[in-house]
C-alpha cells in the first residue's frame, strides 16, 4: 500500500512521471509472464495434436466401436490389424530404402570389404 501511495505522489509531477519511465511501472509484468505461459502450453498443445492426433482419433474410435457390442469388438480388432499390417508395409518400405542409399554409398567409396 505504501509502495502505491508513494507511485502516485511521484506521478503528479513531471520529475516523478520522467521518474517513473526510466524506472519502470511493472503493474502489468506479473500478466504479461501468464500470457508467456499461456503461450507456451498453447504451441505445446499444437505441437502434441499434431504429432499425436490421428493415432488418439484412431484409438478412441476403436473404443468407440469395442463399446459397441460383440461385432464392434471385431470391428474394432479388424480395425487395429489393419493399422498394424500398414505400419509393418511403411517400416518395410523404410528399411529398403535405407539399405538402398546404404548399398550406393558403399558402391561410391569402393566398398569397405578391401579393408581388413
Amino acid at each position: 500500500m505504501k509502495k502505491q501511495v508513494w507511485l502516485e505522489r511521484a506521478k503528479r509531477n513531471a520529475f516523478g512521471r520522467m521518474l517513473c519511465r526510466v524506472l519502470g511501472d511493472d503493474k502489468g509484468a506479473v500478466a504479461m509472464e501468464y500470457v508467456v505461459i499461456a503461450l507456451l502450453v498453447a504451441a505445446a498443445v499444437v505441437g502434441l495434436v499434431m504429432v499425436f492426433g490421428k493415432n488418439i482419433a484412431q484409438m478412441f474410435g476403436a473404443t468407440t466401436k469395442s463399446l459397441g457390442g460383440e461385432a464392434g469388438v471385431e470391428a474394432a480388432v479388424d480395425q487395429r490389424q489393419k493399422q498394424i499390417e500398414k505400419t509393418v508395409e511403411d517400416v518395410d518400405k523404410q528399411l529398403e530404402n535405407a539399405s538402398k542409399i546404404r548399398g550406393e554409398k558403399q558402391g561410391e567409396g569402393g566398398g569397405e570389404g578391401g579393408k581388413e
